[in-house]
């Protein structure tokens, strides 16, 4: 019973639709994830300047955005 319960439950929430755009800075931060490598928290960290990410990400980061590597985080 307990399980059938549970199985109706996730049932109602599959059923929910997905969110239909994400917001765009959150995508940025996502994306600027995937190209480095990282978790999104790190892209944060990086935003609110409490680290900077090593050379290669950096290189990453500048070749997706189109900005020179030694503009990024000064």
């Amino acid at each position: 019973m307990e399980n059938q319960k549970k199985n109706q439950f996730r049932q109602i929430y599959d059923a929910l639709p997905p969110r239909a755009v994400a917001a765009p800075k959150a995508r940025w931060v996502e994306r600027m994830a995937e190209v480095a490598m990282v978790s999104t928290k790190t892209v944060r960290c990086w935003l609110a300047g409490v680290q900077k990410p090593d050379a290669i990400k950096t290189k990453a980061l500048s070749d997706e955005l189109g900005i020179p590597a030694d503009q990024l985080f000064v």
